[in-house]
């Protein structure tokens, strides 16, 4: 019996085997016995007794076979002789625990029987069934009761059936002297850790880990949780289990609330941390911790597995991008044009200000962009935007981040690129792209997206000034559009769209303010870039509209001409135009002539010339608001106010830009948002009838 159970121990040891020994008595009651006794059929025996012996092996925590012996007497009715049984045979029998302390069994066994009856004895075979409930005082000690049916046969018929109430104890012979050995953890970190993305290890894991349990018993309750000290926000759970049986492993990953504190490593630093189990054996609680080692790259590192964690660089609340931006910003709107795109100023004043600083574009000679972005195995090292401030030099890619984290910071969108060998950044135009479809002559200068106008500019072209890397920037883009190996076409990474993966990080500990260029040096180089962008936009459009023109030209022509001067910021040439073309009896020249005074600031010469242009067409839209405008700023604020109702009246859509003249908007947001749009300097309605 031994022999056998010990032979499945062997092949079942790494499966949570476990021998124990029950000892049963038991009160035999027979049931269905009927012998014919002077033609009553009545019972053949009477209520016994017995005692069973069973050897049995646990596998898997649910799941025991068994040998068992016993022996049964019940006295024969009507007579001094009794029914001994004799028995001995295997069986098996599943078991489970619905809590801790409770057990239920269920089985069946069969074998051979020696069956004796007074003087008379023989041979037969048995065959039994039964279930049991008990409870469980210790891990090797169980009681229960049960429940049972048994036939014992002989070689013509059955020689006794009945049913068997039973006390069994039920004894771990291997938990009597073991006290478990606890659970073991195993693992080892799997993944690297880039503390840039800290905060996505809640939700990704770092390692998985395999807990073992070795306790004497199932394990309940097993909650599992991570920390790394002060490297950890909080306590991070990663699993839990109702239950894991004796010998069982799982396997969980484990999360981690990682703080900003990470973002201090400057190097790849080892960090001790530890694995925290709480669980329940019986009704006893116990925790355990296991320490590992997790190791840090440093803050700089990152994999290119996905293109658009370049946004995490991109921090617009950067106080050391904040002291360069800001200032820049400051002088560009002082000499900003009302009629040019405001994103295209700002962005152009920036691009000019960072040459000027001295930012270069230079090759990384330990990981290179060209080489290292195309594989998402290795690990690069991108310097945040101070850093790229600091040195005054950066790759491809850190060229492409300092620049975009500049115009975010200063509430311009951005976008970037990264191709085979450069990396390209974008911004959007103000207008839509069905307006700039119309506005510009060179469509192929931009990139169109998502409804809007993107200027691409090439990073590695910093010093060659913001046209050029414009320039660049477009043929670029022109060639990645279906040069992917999927054949579609490339599309810019948005910054704000990747920011909702990948969120803006700034180091805390950094305290680098760049020195600032001189103002002069920016003004200058604003403006002469600009010009250089107005003469490469508008010559060709002059050009067009003089070629179509005999002599000076008509008085429509002039104001035409006069309009495209204007929209580009040229208004000494436009008011020449204006002038040729009043001077033809053109009269719409006339409300343009009074737009020109208005970005001049000339408000009074504005309000005469819209005056006029309303008296010979009092419902003229373009003047009443034109008019309008002026009023409010001469500070004739009720005439200003009737006058928008007028134009309202006419043309709601066109008044709703200008909403900030009314004194019945009531919202201060739509007061701001009307303003800000109009700028009180721009937004001007031109009429070219």
């Amino acid at each position: 019996m031994c022999g056998f159970l010990l032979s499945l121990a062997v092949a079942e040891t790494g499966h949570a085997a476990d021998m124990g020994l029950r000892i049963s008595p038991e009160l035999c009651i027979p049931f269905g016995n009927s012998v014919d006794v002077n033609g009553k059929q009545v019972e053949a025996y009477a209520v016994g007794g017995g005692m069973n012996l069973t050897a049995h092996l646990a596998i898997y925590g649910i799941f025991s076979p068994f040998l068992e012996a016993g022996v049964t007497y019940n006295k024969v009715n009507g007579s001094s002789t009794g029914l001994i049984l004799g028995s001995g045979g295997a069986g098996f029998s599943f078991f489970y625990y619905p809590t801790a302390r409770l057990v239920t069994r269920v089985g069946a066994s069969a074998g051979f029987a020696a069956i004796s009856v007074g003087s008379q004895s023989g041979y037969g075979a048995y065959w039994k069934t039964g279930a049991e409930l008990g409870y469980r005082f210790t891990p090797g000690l169980n009681v229960l009761s049960g429940l049972s049916y048994a036939q014992y046969l002989g070689s013509d018929a059955p020689i006794y059936k009945g049913l068997g109430v039973s006390l069994t104890v039920d004894i771990g012979l291997g938990l009597l002297s073991d006290r478990g050995a606890g659970i073991v953890l195993e693992g080892e970190q799997a993944n690297q850790i880039y503390p840039i993305l800290y905060y996505k290890y809640a939700k990704e894991p770092i390692t998985v880990i395999t807990l073992t349990n070795r306790e004497q018993v199932e394990i309940r309750d097993v909650r599992i949780s991570y920390q790394a000290g002060a490297f950890t926000s909080r306590s991070m759970p990663c699993a839990s289990f109702p239950v894991i049986q004796r010998g069982a492993s799982v396997r969980f990953p484990i999360y981690a609330a990682f703080n900003e504190k990470v973002l201090s490593f400057t190097e790849s630093t080892k960090v001790q941390s530890e694995v925290l189990v709480k669980y329940n054996i019986l009704d006893s609680s116990t925790e355990l911790s296991k320490a590992i080692s997790i190791r840090f790259d440093d803050r700089n590192a990152i994999t290119w597995k996905d293109p658009a964690m370049l946004a995490a660089y991109v921090a617009p609340n950067d106080p050391s991008m904040l002291e360069f931006s800001k200032f820049v910003a400051g002088l560009v709107r002082l000499s900003i044009r009302p009629e040019i795109d405001k994103n295209m100023q700002y962005a152009l004043g920036l691009f000019e200000a960072l040459r000027i600083y001295g930012l270069v574009w230079s090759k990384d000679p330990a990981t290179p962009y060209a080489s290292f972005h195309l594989d998402s195995s290795k690990t690069d090292y991108i310097q945040y935007p101070y850093q790229t401030l600091a040195y005054k030099s950066g790759d491809s890619d850190e060229i492409a981040v300092a620049y975009a984290e500049a115009l975010e910071s200063v509430a311009v969108p951005s976008a970037i690129l990264p191709l085979s060998e450069d990396v390209l950044v974008a911004f959007p135009l103000e207008i839509s792209e069905a307006e700039a479809k119309t506005s510009f002559s060179n469509l192929g200068d931009f990139a169109f997206q998502d409804g809007k106008a993107w200027v691409p500019l090439q990073a590695s072209l910093m010093r060659e000034g913001f046209l050029r890397a414009w320039q660049g920037g477009a043929r670029l883009w022109r060639e990645a559009q279906g040069a992917s190996p999927s054949g579609k076409a490339a599309k810019l990474i948005t910054i704000s769209e990747s920011w909702k993966t990948f969120s803006p990080i700034t180091p805390p500990d950094v305290d680098f303010k760049p020195s600032k260029p001189g103002e002069e040096q920016v003004k200058l180089a604003f403006e002469n870039a600009l010009e250089r962008y107005i003469t490469r936009e508008i010559t060709p459009k002059v050009e067009r509209m003089k070629a179509g023109m005999t002599g000076t030209g008509t008085g429509k022509q002039r104001n035409s001409l006069g309009i495209l001067y204007a929209q580009y910021g040229l208004l000494d040439k436009a008011r020449v135009e204006f002038q040729g073309a009043v001077e033809t009896g053109y009269a719409p020249a006339v409300i343009n002539l009074a737009n020109v005074a208005f970005l001049l600031k000339d408000y009074e010469t504005a309000a005469r010339f819209f005056e006029a242009a309303l008296k010979t067409s009092p419902n003229n839209k373009a003047a009443l608001i034109g008019l309008a405008r002026a009023r409010y700023e001469l500070d004739a604020f009720a005439e200003a106010d009737d006058l928008f109702a007028r134009a309202k009246a006419i043309d709601p859509a066109l008044a709703e830009r200008y909403a900030y003249l009314s004194s019945l908007v009531d919202s201060s947001s739509v007061r701001r948002a009307s303003a800000a749009a109009a700028d009180h300097g721009g937004g001007m309605t031109w009429d070219d009838e």
